[in-house]
């Protein structure tokens, strides 16, 4: 495993402090330093539809991975999913308001062609402000429990928005935008952005969405919908984080794409094995097959670009190539 990597055990009464003592001890023997953290979670999902316990899980298990068990008990999993629930309502209404108030900025990191070196468009980041009370959510943080308690959609739309203003003034950069399966396979979105972009048809040609995989899809046949409509106004979209999760590979069958990011872990992994290089030049060729170019992202370093290149990836996003930071020509 590695960091924000993490391994789940259901349905046991094992002593986990003492399996990670175990897993450390295995680790060093083998000459690698080790530390690993345990924290155990009640599944108890009252008051929680299915879907619900779902994202609920589903964010416990991005807040372990991203600060391991104190911050599993900053967000309120001490007792287990239900007791998350009882404090969700105030941390909803809270990101509420944030959203509304568009307490979040935007920065921009340049995605260059690996031929040239050339920028070709840019990411568009979502930044959180500290709201009243001075603390700072991650972005991951912000995103994901958005989509928990049923406000990705608010949030999505707040961002395009941001968007679309800085694209209205971008000098004819296009800039890339996340939107969420949530908001993809919703029918009010759809109708929402289809009336903004036949309203303001220049738009489309300077922006790009990018889909995240952070919320499953649900509904395919709507989420095909919006992906055609999209492609019908000139609007091109990416899958993002190709490889993180296994629906990437679903949505790459679903979706007529034009662009495929593939995520930095299989970048790093590739500088280390030539197993991982096949990888990476398999979703390459993947990517190819259905008409789609290639992103690597993570890029931090001349040799990480150069075997990303000869990999046949045709765009490169990361530390390298430029930090976030303002929109260049804004």
């Amino acid at each position: 495993m590695a960091a924000g990597r993490y391994g789940v055990i259901s349905g046991t009464s094992a002593d986990l402090a003492a399996i990670g003592a175990q897993i450390e001890a295995v680790v060093r023997k083998a000459g690698l330093d080790a530390a690993v953290a345990t924290s155990s979670l009640a599944l108890d999902a009252e008051g929680l539809t299915p879907m619900q316990a779902t994202r609920a899980l589903r964010y416990a298990l991005s807040t372990f991975a991203r600060g391991g068990s104190a911050a599993m008990q900053q967000a309120g999993f001490a007792d287990g999913l239900s007791g998350f629930v009882a404090i969700a309502c105030s941390r909803a209404l809270a990101l509420r308001q944030a959203i509304a108030e568009r307490r979040f900025g935007m920065a921009f990191q340049p995605i260059v062609s690996l031929g040239d070196g050339a920028i070709h468009h840019v990411e568009a980041l979502l930044r959180p402000q500290p709201g009243p009370d001075g603390e700072l959510d991650q972005p991951g943080d912000f995103v994901t429990f958005a989509e928990t308690v049923g406000l990705s959609e608010e949030l999505d739309w707040a961002v395009l928005e941001a968007v679309c203003g800085a694209a209205r003034r971008s000098r004819g950069i296009r800039i890339a935008a996340n939107l969420s399966g949530l908001s993809l396979q919703s029918p009010g979105f759809r109708a929402r952005l289809l009336e903004l972009l036949d309203a303001e048809p220049l738009l489309a040609s300077r922006l790009l969405i990018e889909i995240t995989e952070t919320a499953e899809i649900e509904e395919e046949a709507e989420a095909v919908r919006m992906v055609e409509a999209l492609r019908r106004r000139g609007l091109p979209l990416c899958i993002d984080d190709f490889g993180a999760g296994a629906a990437a590979f679903r949505y790459l069958r679903a979706f007529r794409v034009d662009y495929v990011k593939i995520d930095g872990t299989y970048v790093r992994n590739a500088m280390r094995s030539e197993q991982d290089r096949g990888i990476v030049a398999a979703m390459v060729d993947l990517a190819r097959n259905v008409g789609a170019r290639v992103v690597a992202e993570q890029i931090e370093t001349g040799a990480e670009a150069a075997a990303m290149r000869d990999l046949g990836v045709d765009y490169a996003q990361g530390w390298h190539f430029g930090r976030p930071g303002p929109l260049p020509g804004g």
